[in-house]
This record gives C-alpha cells, structure tokens and sequence, in this order.
C-alpha cells in the first residue's frame, strides 16, 4: 500500500517565534532550516514519497535537494494546509498518510517506521504524543482520510475523540524521538546541554 508523509512548515522567516528572546531572526531562521532538513532526510530514509506543505514557495530551494516535494500552501492555518495536502495525496490514491511535524531533532528512521507499522488494520490511526502528552507529533492514518486533521491545543484528545466517533481502532506511539519537539528556549536549552545539536 502506498505511503506518504507530509511535513508541514510555516517558512524559516515566520518558524521559531517562540524563541524570539534568545535567538535573532536569522538564527530562527537558520535553526528552523537545520531542523527541517534533518526530519526530511530522516524521514526519506524511510519512506520515498514525502511532501513538504508549506506557504512558503522559497522552501524549495530546501526541500527539493532532499527528495521531497514541496506543496504551495494556498490558505491559512495547519489545519487548511494540511487538508489541501491530503486532498492531493487522495487524488494520487495514496492508502496510508502521516504527518510530522519538521522540528523533531532526535527524530530516528526507526521511530518514523513504528509510527506507520503501528496503524491498526484495516483501517486506524496511530497518535505519537508529544513530551506534555497533550499535543500531537506525529499522526498515521489508514485510509489517508481516516479522520480529520485537529492540529493546535489539545490535538492528542482531539485526535483521540475523532477516532473514537469514526469508529476505528487507535494506537499510540510513545518513543522518544517523537516526542521531543524544539518550540521553547528550554527545549533549545536542553536539546544544547545534551550536545545533540552538532
């Protein structure tokens, strides 16, 4: 069956704001283009068909080199962005869809291989929690339209309770290397003190 993995991304100009009071814009910038292509080449080590949706057309720059292929955002938001992704991928009969997000530093080949080897079957999705167990790192569905997409505050519940009301089995995925996400000057702070960062 075949797979795709979509990564969304804001751009390097507009990523990283939360880190705005210890980096400056160019440092956002050039952490948030570090992080990105080291979730591409992970992840294209272990699928061939990775997506970029971003509304960002300089990505590609990027992107490309990498093997992937990068999707022109024409709305607003994660959610929209990531419909308009799948609604592609539908059209391509795409059997199986994920996304994760491009700011995962410790992400492995490994973890992306048990992201997707954990969709129940026939039909399921697989949830890879972030560190707070509230958010939403990584999500694997089968079909590619399985559920909706619930990105933002509380997307681990979200995603949770529209599994539940499609009726379909769910399976959660906690591995270190997804869940630890680079947003806050902690998170820098600590992905820095453990050396991972060269």
């Amino acid at each position: 069956m075949s797979t795709r993995v979509i990564v969304p991304h804001r751009g390097l100009e507009a990523a990283k704001t939360r880190l705005a009071s210890v980096l400056s814009p160019a440092e956002r910038g050039e952490l948030a283009a570090d992080l990105l292509r080291r979730v591409l080449r992970t992840v294209r080590e272990a699928v061939t068909d990775v997506v970029v949706i971003s509304p960002s057309p300089a990505l590609a720059d990027l992107v490309e080199p990498l093997g992937a292929r990068l999707v022109v955002q024409r709305g607003m938001g994660l959610n929209a962005g990531l419909d308009q992704a799948r609604t592609e991928a539908l059209a391509d009969r795409i059997g199986a869809l994920a996304v994760l997000h491009g700011d995962l530093p410790d992400l492995r080949v490994a973890d992306v291989r048990a992201l997707l080897r954990a969709v129940p079957q026939p039909r399921g999705v697989a949830i890879a929690p972030d560190a707070a167990g509230t958010g939403t790192n990584g999500l694997a569905m089968r079909p590619a339209d399985a559920i909706p997409f619930r990105f933002g505050a509380g997307s681990g519940v979200a995603h949770r309770e529209e599994a539940a009301r499609a009726g379909i089995r769910l399976a959660i995925v906690d591995r270190p290397g997804l869940a630890f996400d680079l947003d806050t000057p902690e998170d820098l702070a600590q992905w820095l003190a453990r050396g991972d960062a060269a």
